[in-house]
């Protein structure tokens, strides 16, 4: 048999697959449909279930597909069929080409409606007015930290917090195909991407002025209404904007990650993998820090993430934000949370979600 018979029949056999994969694709979203229908609230987004549903096929995945390969089809099939219950809108910090909506993507999958936002406050009083169902926002970088105005909004609005996506972030430097002038020109970013780049650009650009803007897709969409503009930004941004890649990869870290949080008005289930987000506010007295972590410690529970804001309320007084392993709904976590009242410590559940798969 020639190579070309040996190639026919090799895409005979993918004809046929393909179509056995469309018509199960098919049977799915009458399935689906027929699950919407049976639910017994009006909520047809489940974080829990998807989260279930993503982490039992990896784990069953033999390959030569990569675990977050199989993730990313298997989550556009699941954004496919739950749009046939509902469409959601979800808002992010935009413009279009950020990483926010890379994250919405990945979270939620693209058979969604987007609303862009300017600001990440925006963000919480479109989701908070009902104008969008959920949004997606920055919570924490690897390298930079806290985000701290998401971390004052959590607790200015009365939002869950009902998933989390962590992405690798790699910046790149983007402006027109040609020399960078010596100077005379500007590099535009989000703040926090300046940080996360800050010793490439000490390295590279010396003395170049830094401009903070809301977003890096802000920063390359400046680049295409001024050529002194050189922008930060990710590949997203690179397509959406039409602008050339000068230098890639220009993170100081290559493990470089953002944590960004699902907000909404619903409560997720329980998984085998969970994390449930606090925030508790002490009073300003001696041993306050310790008396909040103790119960921790004593129960064993894993705490992940700890921080802190000045209270707004009594001067320095402080809420410290926690994200520790498990469910609201587990029994050790209502022994903890139970503790913690004991204390008189005021404690605002932020929300209880799946664990990024990452």
């Amino acid at each position: 048999m020639s190579t070309n018979d040996d190639l026919t029949k090799i895409r005979d056999e993918i004809d046929y697959i393909d179509d056995q994969i469309l018509s199960l694709l098919s049977n799915r979203a009458k399935l689906a449909i027929q699950a919407g229908e049976a639910k017994q609230d009006s909520n047809k987004y489940k974080p829990a279930r998807e989260s279930n549903i993503l982490e039992r096929l990896t784990g069953l995945n033999e390959g030569p597909l990569e675990d977050n390969q199989v993730k990313n089809v298997f989550n556009e099939i699941i954004s496919s069929c739950r749009s046939t219950e509902s469409t959601f809108t979800i808002s992010y910090l935009g413009p279009e080409g950020t990483f926010s909506e890379s994250a919405l993507q990945g979270q939620f999958g693209k058979s969604v409606d987007k609303i862009p936002e300017e600001t990440i406050r925006s963000i919480f009083e479109s989701v908070d007015s009902g104008l969008s169902d959920f949004g997606i926002v920055p919570i924490e970088n690897s390298t930079e930290g806290s985000v701290n105005l998401t971390l004052d909004l959590l607790s200015e609005f009365d939002l869950k917090i009902c998933g989390e996506i962590e992405m690798e972030i790699h910046h790149n430097l983007l402006g027109h195909n040609k020399p960078l002038p010596r100077e005379g020109f500007e590099i535009h970013a989000h703040e926090q991407t300046l940080g996360q780049c800050r010793a490439w650009l000490e390295s590279y650009c010396p003395g170049v002025k830094l401009v903070s803007v809301n977003s890096n897709a802000k920063a390359a969409s400046n680049v295409t209404e001024d050529n002194s503009v050189v922008a930060i930004a990710g590949d997203l941004a690179a397509k959406k904007y039409g602008l050339d890649i000068l230098s890639k990869n220009i993170e100081d870290y290559s493990s470089n990650t953002t944590r960004f949080l699902t907000i909404g008005n619903i409560e997720s289930g329980q998984t085998n993998s969970d994390k449930t987000s606090i925030m508790a506010t002490t009073k300003n007295e001696e041993g306050a820090l310790y008396s909040l972590l103790e119960p921790f410690s004593q129960l064993n529970v894993n705490l992940s993430h700890l921080t802190y804001r000045p209270s707004k309320v009594n001067k320095w007084q402080y809420s410290f934000f926690i994200d520790c392993d498990g469910h609201k709904d587990d029994e050790l976590l209502k022994k903890l949370l139970s503790s913690l009242a004991s204390k008189e410590i005021e404690v605002k559940i932020l929300g209880s979600y799946p664990k990024s798969l990452g």
